[in-house]
């Protein structure tokens, strides 16, 4: 099994990825339906579904010199059966430069397993500032740290890959 890519608001499944989008994602944490019924059309971005009844889904933005994952959801009937290790080196063998996602601060048991799981397959913890953009204009930022494959970041790649993340994954989504 592997991930199809869903390009519009109309695909069968579409409501289905919201729904676990929705179970996963505090509403600051994820965009909204409105939003990514808008964003779904962008040829960056790239909505990947894993299963015919949604078991997993992942937001992929694919830019010229990096790969950003926006999302990671995991039905919770199937957590803690491997299946995000599996889809995550699916990703990862797929894609061919550099791979970055946000993680949260390693502050508590939660958030440092999940640190200690995207470290396990390969990703490493940057340590330069990172401030997640909100989704909604006007919205609250959230300090999070950038993990990234194969290595670290260079401060110079490390701020020009942010700010890209930010006018293309965050700013230029903003509703009117």
């Amino acid at each position: 099994m592997s991930f199809s890519r869903v390009q519009d608001s109309h695909h069968p499944q579409f409501l289905q990825i919201w729904k676990l989008l929705e179970t996963a994602f505090h509403p600051g944490e994820r965009r909204s339906l409105a939003s990514l019924k808008q964003v779904v059309l962008e040829e960056q971005m790239h909505l990947l579904v894993w299963g015919e009844s949604v078991q997993a889904v992942a937001v992929l933005w694919k830019f010229g010199e990096f790969n950003f994952l926006e999302y990671l959801a995991v039905d919770p009937s199937l957590r803690g059966q491997g299946l995000g290790t599996t889809l995550m080196q699916a990703l990862l063998a797929s894609l061919e430069k550099p791979f970055l996602l946000e993680v949260q601060p390693g502050t508590d048991a939660p958030n440092q397993a999940r640190i200690r799981f995207y470290q396990r397959l390969g990703l490493h913890l940057n340590r330069h500032t990172y401030f997640q953009p909100p989704y909604q204009r006007g919205g609250e930022t959230f300090p999070l740290q950038i993990m990234s494959a194969p290595h670290l970041l260079n401060e110079a790649d490390f701020l020009a890959y942010t700010l890209l993340i930010k006018n293309e994954v965050y700013e230029q989504w903003y509703e009117a």
